[in-house]
């Protein structure tokens, strides 16, 4: 049997920034990846903020530093500001500084800075269980560790090893490419577009990221038949290379670390319950969970210690988020209700909410 001090399972942002964290800290570390390609297939808006406005979300600078690093090299367009669509087409337009990413260039590079930290790499190669600290993995062989790091998104099989219960909702995802030009903002598109969930077109280098989220499908409606209808309506041009995937939406868990088990990620649950972000949530979890591994494998830091970093840097902005998200479930179900809404919070507001914020004019605080 294999020995290492972490095993991080997933390679996607959350993971390859785990296990470079680790290998950076002195554990031995071993990155697992079950696709045969990392960062494809495409399962994602690729869509990051810059480091000042994720800094505007959650307030640690320290962390966002260290974590959130994108390489200049996987970036398609830069962007200034985000429109959200009603229903009926009114634009509501605030400054949001980010790029578009490759996420083929993007999965690779951190997971090639992770092997270059230290960390050994293995791909195609997938968990298939885990018992204590033991990995067992597709091709057979069982890997032992101090510290199992599950970084595999959010049907995670890591976190149902150690029961952690489904998200509240999991959106069903679909995204496509559209040979398209596009401006220097990203739009997203509520109501009829994507019943009770949000649409979306972020533009790349030469063409658009399109997509779309719902927590429930339509009677007698395919995740497919809703991406045509939303892309005819917008007046884009047909989809290519669609593929689907799930978005855990809900409050964040209590507790990330189960015995020598950590959660991050997709896979913990930490996604941005109102404007449906992972990927920076993904790198910064990742990165506590890596460094509190290599302390508990060096030192002798308890596990527990992880808890207290994560929430201490994600879980107030994240479980607001959620309750946000929550309260303004009823309103997307009509879409006059849902364009009434809009135009009463008006820009400001749907600015604050994508900020993890109440808006103002609800007078519930920030």
């Amino acid at each position: 049997m294999e020995r290492f001090d972490v095993v991080v399972v997933g390679a996607g942002p959350a993971g390859a920034s785990a296990a470079r964290a680790a290998a950076e800290g002195g554990a031995r570390t071993l990155l697992l990846d079950h696709r045969t390609e990392l960062g494809h297939p495409v399962q994602c808006g690729e869509f990051v903020p810059t480091a000042t406005e994720l800094g505007d979300l959650f307030n640690c600078p320290e962390l966002i530093a260290r974590a959130f690093v994108v390489p200049e090299s996987t970036i398609l367009r830069s962007t200034r500001w985000m429109e959200c669509v009603s229903p009926y087409g009114h634009r509501f337009r605030f400054p949001l500084a980010g790029a578009t990413v490759s996420r083929r260039a993007f999965d690779k590079a951190l997971a090639y800075r992770a092997e270059g930290a230290g960390a050994e790499l293995r791909f195609p190669l997938g968990a298939t269980g885990r018992s204590g600290a033991t990995v067992r993995t597709t091709d057979g062989e069982t890997i032992e560790a101090e510290v199992v790091i599950g970084a595999d998104g959010p049907l995670s099989t890591v976190a149902r090893s150690v029961g952690l219960p489904r998200p509240r909702t999991l959106y069903r995802m679909i995204t496509a490419t559209v040979e398209d030009p596009g401006e220097d903002g990203i739009d997203l598109f509520f109501g009829r577009d994507a019943p009770g969930g949000y649409a979306w077109a972020f533009p790349r280098a030469h063409d658009l990221n399109v997509g779309l989220g719902v927590a429930r499908l339509p009677r007698g409606r395919t995740l497919s038949d809703l991406l045509d209808r939303f892309l005819a309506h917008r007046g884009f041009s047909p989809p290519r290379d669609p593929t689907r995937w799930w978005v855990p939406v809900g409050q964040p868990p209590a507790s990330l670390v189960h015995g020598p088990v950590l959660l991050c990620g997709d896979a913990a649950q930490l996604v941005m319950a109102t404007n449906g972000g992972g990927i920076p949530t993904a790198m910064l979890s990742g990165w506590l969970a890596g460094e509190t591994a290599a302390r508990h494998v060096r030192s002798g830091t308890p596990l527990r210690e992880y808890d207290t970093a994560w929430h201490a840097a994600l879980y107030e902005p994240l479980a607001r988020a959620a309750k946000i998200q929550a309260w303004s479930d009823p309103y997307t179900a009509l879409d006059p209700l849902l364009a009434l809404g809009m135009r009463y919070i008006g820009a400001r507001g749907l600015d604050s909410m994508m900020r993890l914020r109440w808006p103002a004019r609800l007078g519930r605080g920030t």
